[in-house]
């Protein structure tokens, strides 16, 4: 046993930090139906959005829990996902070797919206999680070996899995573990990765390495590719082969756009950063077997960048993300989790001084091999531990070894020196070996190798009917659902599958599972029938259980228990579905009051099914249910040594907390540690459901109600939901006590429905239930709705939502819910404008709504004039929001408002949404530009260039600046022509230059060869005299122009982010076909030929009255 002095402190603490405010949660559901959002599925429901943050910071306390032995400091935030939020090097001057934000900056970059920047953030089941900006629950354990361990658990709100990580440090090591416990607390397959973003401020002295034999990395999905540490080619836009000197991947000077790059493959397990300027940094280590992702990304060392890091740090500091992946090298690139499933690992990071990059780093030390030239070599080790009477010890390529040297290290020491081998002789590996000749660290130094072709990037799948084997039609299918496709949907390769083969059961089971994922339960079992039919045509016992086991599961919420019993009965015989099928066997013997029957079920798994904690203490109930009666087998289990078991690996497992407290009479404990958070509630009182245990799903849910719900800093609207009380009226209706079901209905439908956004397969089948009682149905309608829409049931939600609006025909909601799918699904403008009409009229004070609609009159192509008109009257609420006021902006400046526009873009602060940059910076462009070329025509040549000049100068209160790669042809051609009028002809050639040697443009967030700033570049080229350049370059717009007209419109397969598709559908063929038209038109009026060029503009126009290239360059022909 440790001295008490030897003991890690571990205890919770308050800190205050600056922190920005962000705006209220988005009442209003958003159904993000082709979202992108780094490379995956962007949907956000059932989570309210939140679209604000705001400028003024406030003192704020946060809760924290404070870490700390005799070499490093930890904290960690559970306001904000549980990240670690500081780890300090008391040896080296208390050194942040990750990123200490000192304020509470969020910006627009999560998944839910806000995000914060620092710290170590955990994400999981997808990046960014919207956990990282929500409280987490959390607990403190302490082992009698001095160790401590801060745990950190949440249901995740989108999926309903558990995920749990703990923060352990022991006296004895500067080593910060994270250990890890993912659990599948559902009953479905699902996918996940698991990425944490260890974050650094960084300057020009600080590296990042990765291992030695590195030799490529790639960008999301795998989309393309370089090579590394010296990137070739074109990546992220960048040509890398004309920047020699400043290519090097490990440096962020040498990195001018936002970059992620990820290890394409390392037999090693470690990556880390060096600052030189501290003389200190850290190494993260993680077995490479499950953990071989390894990812750095940078906003730039560039204006693009640094104005982003302004956005989430008052100093502006800039950083880097040194990320280590578990089951996953990429993102997206997601594994999968079973029913019912547990994966454990752990991850580890420490810190190290004055060695510099290593070539290895392991959880017991970190060596540097590096060359000085001459065959000298520097060797270098630190260790987080002490060890004593360590050897160095290398060995050439003869097999000969030699002892360089015995060494003790302590954490926060290093040990240096220099090694000149023999002449000749190559070194084979280099080793630190403790005194028993255990080797602690290797290295073998890498062979030289010649230069070798780059690993070939992913490639988009054909569509289905290009796909002529079943095989593959499956297999494209599986990825697109494993990896969580935004913009492509599997379904159409399994229903390929099974058009040329109905018996195709990997197909059918595939759809099966997205049956039931819609809770479209006779659907799945019709084709999980098919699929058992063909698996069992030659014999009854198939390779696999997972069609009887989703027919099980489909049966069991159909309320056919003894068909559902057989079909997971058969699923038990395969391994692979043994303990999932046993587990919901017991529930439903637990259902029929059998829970000795339940208890076989559970002790046939043995510990394996055991880890399953709904299992486990599914048994306890059960051993405590027929205690009294049953003798024998059921009597040797004691309840309270299960839970403990439980509660031993997983003291944040909230359902056996709850069955402890309720042995023990006191809750307090159980209602701290879950935040007495209402959907954490209604996960274990479904837990309940599922085992037929009503009365003790109503005994949590009325505790639930009685108790006072934790409060926090960061938003989490679920806390409290009307869709509790529903439960109730359902459980009471079961019971037959219908007086006590009534009255919850009647509260539950006369509640305040807002963020009532159930999607659990219970939720809907109770709000079915609902909906069917006398009485109000609005609340049960609209929920049901939103769930309907949710799972794409569009139809259905339609019907609800006006069922809905007949009970109550003055709630906004409904109306905005209908207009929505009225324009996305049945193409209906004219009930879609009604309906948005409707919902303004009801909440004219409702700002999301006002902007809905303005967009919705947009796509109807009202005119400008018109909608400004309208927005003039509320600006109130206009200004209240940024997108609102972008428009607005462009509003002005299609009706050459410039100088009004200007006036606000220079007094109000405007926040960026990652990947939707540039929208405000494209409205400031204007009103400058728009504002010079006036100054121009009045012959004011000088108040023009000023204008001109500013353009590119963007204020900081815009929040963003021009991409590195952004053309700016346009700015520079207009102030050729103002220093042309001035009669500084030297200046004006410059300017013409510099416009007409851009070679691309950077729109929507990827590079593209033209846009409408090629036509300034080439009138630079004309006005240079290079006239032959210039019509080649206009030739080559129109010929872009007439293949956009002709291309049909597809989303990018290999899309990153996709901010301008949120809300409603659009036509992407048809803006294919005006894009196309405006830049032909471009190329005509080049040309000479103003009357085929206004032909074009305005065809574009009578589409899109809102295209503001197009409306001023017909303006220009006019003139």
């Amino acid at each position: 046993m440790n001295s008490v002095n030897e003991l890690v402190q571990a205890d919770e603490t308050t800190v205050e930090y600056p922190t920005y405010p962000v705006g209220e949660p988005e009442k209003h559901p958003l159904f993000f139906e082709k979202r992108v959002y780094q490379g995956s599925n962007g949907k956000v429901y059932p989570l309210p959005f939140i679209d604000k943050v705001l400028d003024v910071p406030k003192l704020r306390s946060y809760q924290a829990v404070r870490l700390e032995n005799r070499f490093v400091r930890v904290l960690i935030l559970p306001d904000f996902g549980g990240r670690i939020h500081a780890i300090q090097d008391k040896t080296n001057h208390d050194y942040d070797i990750i990123y200490h934000q000192k304020v509470i900056k969020p910006a627009l970059v999560g998944l839910a919206g806000p995000w914060i920047s620092g710290g170590i953030e955990f994400n999981w089941p997808q990046h960014h999680r919207p956990g990282t900006f929500m409280p987490v629950d959390w607990t403190i354990a302490r082992c009698a070996d001095g160790s401590a361990t801060a745990w950190m658990s949440e249901h995740d709100p989108l999926g309903r899995l558990k995920g749990m990580h703990g923060v352990r440090l022991t006296p004895d090591s500067a080593l910060v573990e994270l250990r890890v416990r993912l659990f599948n607390r559902t009953p479905y397959l699902q996918t996940f990765l698991w990425w944490a973003n260890a974050a650094v401020k960084t300057h020009e002295d600080y590296r990042s390495f990765f291992p030695p034999d590195v030799r490529s990395v790639a960008d999301h999905a795998k989309r393309a590719i370089t090579s590394f540490p010296i990137a070739s080619g074109h990546y992220y836009g960048v040509d890398y082969d004309r920047r020699p000197g400043a290519n090097n991947l490990t440096s962020y000077k040498d990195i001018p756009v936002p970059t992620s790059y990820m290890v394409v493959d390392s037999a090693y397990g470690f990556v880390g950063g060096f600052d030189y300027q501290a003389n200190g940094g850290f190494v993260y280590v993680a077995d490479p077997l499950i953990a071989p992702g390894k990812k750095q990304w940078t906003w730039g060392h560039a204006p693009f960048g640094r104005a982003w890091d302004r956005e989430l740090c008052d100093d502006g500091a800039p950083y880097l993300e040194l990320m280590g992946g578990v089951y996953t090298d990429n993102q997206p690139d997601f594994s999968y989790l079973h029913p019912y499933e547990t994966k454990t690992f752990s991850q580890f990071w420490w810190p190290i001084q004055g060695i510099g990059p290593v070539v290895n780093a392991n959880r017991d030390a970190a060596i540097r091999f590096a060359s000085i030239g001459n065959n000298a070599w520097e060797i270098g080790l630190a260790a987080p531990r002490r060890i004593e009477n360590g050897h160095l010890v290398v060995e050439d390529a003869a097999g000969s070894s030699k002892e360089l040297a015995e060494l003790t290290l302590e954490p926060g020491q290093h040990w240096r020196t220099g090694f000149t081998p023999p002449a000749g002789t190559k070194v084979r590996l280099i080793k630190l070996v403790d005194q028993n000749g255990l080797e602690l660290v290797g290295y073998k130094p890498e062979p030289e190798r010649p230069s070798a072709s780059l690993p070939e990037p992913a490639k988009e799948p054909k569509s289905p009917s290009e796909i002529s084997s079943n095989d593959q039609l499956f297999l494209v299918g599986e990825h697109l659902e494993q990896y969580r496709h935004p913009t492509r949907d599997p379904e159409p390769y399994w229903q390929e599958a099974v058009k040329r083969d109905p018996g195709d059961y990997r197909s059918r089971i595939a759809l099966a599972r997205r049956c039931i994922a819609r809770f479209e339960f006779r659907d799945a079992v019709n084709h999980l029938s098919q699929a058992v039919d063909r698996l069992s045509e030659r014999h009854p016992n198939p390779v696999t259980g997972e069609a009887h086991y989703y027919s099980g599961l489909a049966l069991r919420f159909m309320g056919e228990d003894e068909r559902a019993e057989k079909a997971f009965g058969k699923a038990s015989w395969d391994r692979a579905w043994f303990s999932a099928s046993k587990y919901e066997l017991a529930l439903l013997l637990c259902r029929r009051r059998d829970f000795a029957g339940a208890i076989d079920h559970l002790q046939t798994g043995g510990l394996e099914i055991l880890q399953n904690n709904l299992a486990a203490v599914l048994l306890a109930i059960s051993a405590e249910a027929c205690c009294a009666t049953t003798s024998g087998q059921a009597n040797a289990i004691n309840p309270d040594q299960i839970l403990k078991g439980v509660l031993l690996r997983d003291p944040l497992d909230h359902w056996a907390n709850y069955e402890s407290a309720r042995r023990e009479h006191d809750f307090s404990t159980f209602l701290r540690q879950c935040r007495n958070d209402a959907q954490t509630i209604l996960d274990l009182a479904f837990n309940y459901l599922e085992a037929g245990l009503y009365e003790r799903a109503i005994e949590l849910l009325e505790l639930h109600k009685a108790s006072p719900v934790t409060e926090s800093v960061t938003p989490n609207p679920g806390l409290k939901t009307v869709m509790v009380d529903f439960l109730l009226a359902w459980f009471y209706s079961r019971l037959k006590r219908p007086e006590l079901s009534t009255a919850y209905l009647q509260r539950a439908q006369q509640a305040s429905p807002h963020f009532l956004f159930p999607s659990r397969a219970h939720e809907a089948q109770i709000l079915e239930w609902a909906i069917l009682q006398p009485g109000p149905r609005r609340n049960a309608a609209y929920g049901l709705g939103n769930l309907y829409y949710d799972r794409r049931r569009h139809a259905e939600a339609i019907k609800v939502w006006e069922l809905g609006g007949q009970d109550d025909p003055l709630f906004a909601p409904l109306h905005r819910n209908l207009g929505l799918a009225y324009w996305n699904q049945q193409s209906d403008p004219k009930k879609a404008r009604q309906a948005y009409e409707r919902a303004v009229e009801l909440a004219p004070s409702d700002a999301r709504l006002a902007y809905e609609y303005d967009q919705l009159r947009r796509k109807l192509n009202d005119a400008p004039a018109t909608r400004l008109a309208a927005l003039e009257k509320n600006l109130g609420l206009v200004l209240g929001r940024d997108d609102f006021c972008v428009e607005y902006l462009s509003l002005l400046n299609l009706q050459e408002q410039y100088e009004r526009a200007l006036e606000l873009l220079i007094s109000r602060r405007f926040h960026p949404w990652e990947g939707g940059e540039g929208k405000v910076l494209a409205q400031y462009r204007i009103a400058q530009i728009g504002i010079g070329r006036k100054e121009l025509e009045s012959g004011k040549p000088d108040a023009a260039l000023e204008h001109f000049n500013a353009a590119s100068l963007p204020p900081p209160n815009l929040g963003e600046e021009f991409h590195y790669l952004q053309a700016r042809s346009d700015l520079n051609y207009w102030k050729g022509k103002a220093l042309l009028m001035l009669g500084r002809s030297e200046e004006a050639e410059t300017a013409y230059e510099a416009s007409a040697s851009e070679a691309q443009d950077f729109k929507e967030m990827a590079v593209t060869s033209y846009s409408a700033f090629t036509y300034y570049r080439g009138l630079s080229l004309r006005a240079l005299g290079r006239e032959s350049e210039a019509n080649q370059l206009f030739a080559g717009l129109r010929e872009r122009g007439r293949e956009l007209q002709q291309l049909p419109g597809t989303i990018d397969y290999f899309a990153t982010s996709l901010p301008n598709m949120l809300v409603f559908e659009e036509d992407l063929t048809q803006r294919n076909r005006l894009e196309g038209q405006f830049l032909e038109g471009l190329a005509l009026l080049a040309k000479g030929d103003s009357a085929a060029a206004k032909t074009l503009f305005a065809q574009v126009l009578d589409l899109d009255a809102s295209h503001y290239p197009a409306t001023d360059h017909l303006r220009s022909i006019t003139l």
